[in-house]
C-alpha cells in the first residue's frame, strides 16, 4: 500500500491547512437570524402597522365628518341668532306701534270725554226734558235729539230750539266731522207729508238731509265736514252707543274723532 504523502506532514503545515477551510456553521446562522429578521417585520406590518394605518383613516374620517357637523352647527346657531335678532327687532317694532295706538287710543278717549262734557253743558235744556241725549261709541261722541225736539210740529222745518241745539253741537265738535243719522217709523211721519213721503225711509232720509243742510247754512259747518243718511228702523250702531240713549224717532250727530 501506497503511503500518504501528507502523513508526514509538518504539524505547523497542518494547522495551517486547517484554519484556511470555510467554517459553515456562523455563516448558517446568520441567514438564519437574518430571515427571521425579515419574517418579523412583514409580520410586525402586518400585524400591527397596517390596522394601525386602518384606525388612523377611521378617525381621520370620524374627525372630518365630526367637523362638518360643527360647520352645519354653527351656520344653523348663526342662522337662528339672526332669526333671534329679527324676530326681537320685529317685536320692539310692533310694541312701539302698539304704544303708539295705546297712546292714540288714550287721547281720543280723553277728547271724547272733553267733548261729551261739552255737549252735556250746551245741551242741558233739553236733556232735563228729556229730549235729548249724550253718549260714546267706537271713539265718537253721540248727541240724539228727539225730531219733536229738532222740527215744528206738522213740519219738515228746524224748530228754533231745535236750531240752537243743532249748534251747540256743532260747537262742541271742534269742526270734526259730523254724521247725521235720522231714525224714524210709520207713526211719526207727518200727515201733512204722508203723501209726499210715504215710507220711514222716505222721511227719515229727508230729515237727515234737512239736519244736514241746517248745519251747513245755520251753524256754519263745512259742507265736505257732514254725511246725512235716514233709517227706517233701529240703526246697529245705536245698541253700542255707552251712556244716555234715546228711543223713538230721533235724529243722532256722531263727531268723528280724527285719527
Amino acid at each position: 500500500m501506497a503511503k500518504n504523502p501528507f502523513e508526514d506532514m509538518d504539524p505547523d503545515l497542518k494547522a495551517m491547512g486547517g484554519s484556511l477551510r470555510p467554517s459553515a456553521g456562523p455563516m448558517r446562522w446568520g441567514r438564519i437570524l437574518t430571515g427571521i429578521l425579515i419574517v418579523g417585520t412583514a409580520t410586525f406590518a402586518f400585524a400591527y402597522h397596517l390596522p394601525l394605518q386602518q384606525a388612523h383613516q377611521k378617525l381621520t374620517n370620524s374627525f372630518a365628518a365630526l367637523q362638518s357637523q360643527a360647520e352645519s352647527g354653527s351656520r344653523a346657531l348663526k342662522d337662528a341668532q339672526a332669526q333671534a335678532k329679527e324676530a326681537a327687532e320685529s317685536k320692539q317694532e310692533l310694541q312701539s306701534k302698539l304704544d303708539e295706538l295705546k297712546q292714540t287710543d288714550k287721547a281720543h278717549a280723553e277728547q271724547n270725554r272733553s267733548v261729551a262734557s261739552a255737549l252735556e253743558s250746551k245741551l242741558a235744556k233739553p236733556l232735563a226734558k228729556n229730549q235729548a241725549a249724550v253718549g260714546s261709541a267706537d271713539a265718537q261722541a253721540v248727541a240724539a235729539l228727539s225730531l219733536g225736539y229738532v222740527l215744528n210740529p206738522g213740519k219738515l222745518d228746524v224748530s228754533a230750539p231745535g236750531k240752537d241745539a243743532l249748534c251747540s253741537v256743532a260747537g262742541a265738535s271742534s269742526k270734526k266731522a259730523i254724521r247725521v243719522l235720522a231714525v224714524a217709523d210709520k207713526k211719526s211721519i207727518p200727515p201733512g207729508l204722508a203723501g209726499k213721503l210715504k215710507t220711514p225711509l222716505d222721511y227719515s232720509s229727508a230729515v237727515a238731509a234737512l239736519v244736514a243742510q241746517a248745519l251747513i247754512d245755520k251753524c256754519s259747518v263745512e259742507p265736505s265736514a257732514v254725511s246725512a243718511t235716514g233709517f227706517a228702523a233701529e240703526p246697529s250702531a245705536s245698541s253700542k252707543i255707552e251712556g244716555k240713549k234715546l228711543a223713538g224717532a230721533r235724529v243722532e250727530l256722531w263727531l268723528e274723532t280724527s285719527k
